[in-house]
């Protein structure tokens, strides 16, 4: 990738735990593009560290973080010293260390997951173009392909997220703030200057593989749960099924997906779908125990997967079983006005 020396560094700030199952993928293809991407990561006990270094080779640092250099990006590993799931404290980290990266340059700042890749095709567009040649200010909205298992089709989720911030130096603008679904980069809440990009995709991993996505479910009802304080019966309604592939799916065009021939590496080879056990399920497991058992019973995480792994019993007594199932039953017409009274109730039981 060839860029004018007057045109702003790219930054990209990426949160880690456990992610060596795509972080290969992410750093082949971001490294290509990013001047810096900095990895803050929490604990990974997979290899995700080990992989990181692996790839890259080594340069001078400073004390308590590691710099190395790969493709045509200087990756930064630095340490989440928080055990705890807090979205806006972690982004508060990546980007105090973003800007002091960019020691004042003209920087864009992409906030961006291990899973989450721009397709290959980006760099050919106009959207790119106005992307490098945007002002200080400017926020970038991105939609997601979704990706699935059989590595062949996409789903398209409607909303757009921001994800790249061209750097005003402002601090704060005070809208990563919530320890759950915080916002990745610090843009100004009341921006002007925003932009939709239409002419590529994010490539989002994360649904590909199937173990995966339903500890996540479970994962996002046990923290929502924790930190937000909410019924815990009415959990699964935002999140049971939010990751099955809908009906409607379409082929995956090829000139999105990075290939040997076209890009010297191809991006199935260096991505695990068939993960066994993902972390998400230790940290609910870990946590147990800090909770009374009648109130974590109602919560729709006792799936037998998870049950079978660690060898506990189900705490759940059968009416507590008849909601989930209800829960479960009902979540593809959750908008029915039968439907939404009964969930009214079930919200009203708090413990």
């Amino acid at each position: 990738m060839i860029f004018c020396m007057n045109q702003p560094i790219h930054i990209v700030m990426t949160p880690t735990r456990n992610e060596a199952w795509v972080i290969r993928a992410f750093l082949k293809s971001t490294t290509r593009w990013a001047d810096y991407v900095i990895i803050c990561d929490q604990f990974s006990t997979d290899g995700t560290r080990e992989i990181i270094e692996n790839l890259s080779s080594s340069l001078p640092s400073s004390e308590g973080e590691i710099v190395r250099r790969y493709n045509n990006a200087q990756v930064i590993l630095i340490d989440n010293p928080n055990t705890e799931f807090n979205e806006a404290e972690r982004q508060r980290i990546l980007v105090a260390k973003a800007r002091e990266v960019a020691a004042g340059r003209d920087t864009l700042l992409w906030g961006l997951d291990a899973d989450e890749i721009l397709a290959a095709n980006a760099f050919e567009t106009e959207d790119w173009q106005k992307i490098l040649h945007s002002k200080p200010g400017a926020v970038f909205w991105f939609q997601w392909a979704q990706m699935t298992h059989d590595k062949k089709h996409y789903y398209n989720p409607p909303a757009f997220y921001p994800w790249l911030f061209h750097d005003d130096g402002i601090e704060p603008h005070g809208n990563y703030v919530r320890e759950m679904h915080s916002m990745r980069i610090p843009y100004p809440i009341d921006e002007h200057d925003m932009t939709h990009v239409q002419d590529f995709r994010v490539l989002h991993l994360g649904p590909a593989p199937l173990n995966r996505v339903r500890a996540k479910e479970r994962f996002y009802m046990f923290v929502d749960w924790q930190v937000n304080h909410r019924p815990p019966y009415t959990m699964g309604r935002s999140y049971i099924g939010s990751n099955v592939y809908p009906q409607e799916q379409f082929d995956l065009p090829q000139e999105w997906i990075y290939n040997q021939e076209k890009d010297g590496w191809s991006l199935w080879e260096n991505v695990e779908l068939d993960e066994s056990h993902c972390w998400m399920d230790d940290y609910i497991y870990d946590r147990l125990d800090k909770f009374p058992i009648s109130t974590l019973a109602k919560l729709p995480i006792w799936t037998q997967e998870f049950i079978a792994y660690y060898h506990i019993a189900d705490p759940r007594p059968w009416y507590v079983k008849c909601v989930h199932k209800y829960l479960e039953w009902t979540q593809s017409f959750k908008n029915n006005i039968l439907v939404r009274a009964i969930d009214n109730v079930l919200r009203k039981i708090k413990k």
